[in-house]
């Protein structure tokens, strides 16, 4: 029970900071997108896998993005140093083969904008460059807008350094 209520302490942490990412919640799962829902285009981002070291540069809108693996499909994801845990779209859970049982969605969050609601999941394994972390403890948000990468991937990476409009993170040997 203790971890149950730790992880989902976490889930809060992670969408108090993801609530600038998030859409309004709909009322009915399902419905139609609006027009007024514009996609936004994709963040441009640099990362070099170098040895060891993986180096991100900071993009236009000031944030860290990389590309990663879960489950063997793409992602990009938000690097999220703040984040207790790795939060992905409900998109991104599906096409890395995550089932996602809208039934266990449940309310997590509740802000002046209205509700968050979240399941816990397990991923297989995300890789980025030559490291592979196995068992990841995440959450699948109904309503954010990017994946994150929190902290149940980048502590057992290695070490992250941020200097300018740089971010390293040092792999494990």
């Amino acid at each position: 029970m203790k971890g149950f209520v730790a992880l989902a302490l976490a889930m809060v942490a992670v969408l108090l900071f993801a609530g600038e990412y998030a859409v309004p919640l709909h009322p009915l799962r399902g419905q139609a997108e609006t027009a007024e829902a514009a996609p936004r285009p994709a963040p441009t981002t640099r990362s070099r896998f170098s040895g060891e070291a993986l180096t991100l540069d900071r993009d236009a809108s000031g944030q860290f993005h990389v590309d990663a693996r879960v489950n063997g499909n793409l992602t990009k994801f938000l690097v999220d140093t703040g984040a207790d845990t790795v939060a992905l779209t409900v998109r991104d859970a599906e096409a890395a083969g995550i089932p996602v049982n809208p039934n266990a969605f449940i309310p997590i969050l509740r802000t002046a904008s209205g509700e968050g609601w979240g399941t816990l999941v397990k991923i297989d394994r995300i890789e980025l460059g030559d490291t592979e972390v196995t068992n990841v403890q995440a959450i699948v948000a109904r309503d954010l807008d990017v994946s994150l990468l929190g902290q149940t991937v980048l502590a057992r990476m290695g070490r992250v350094e941020l200097a300018g409009d740089r971010m390293v993170i040092e792999q494990k040997p």
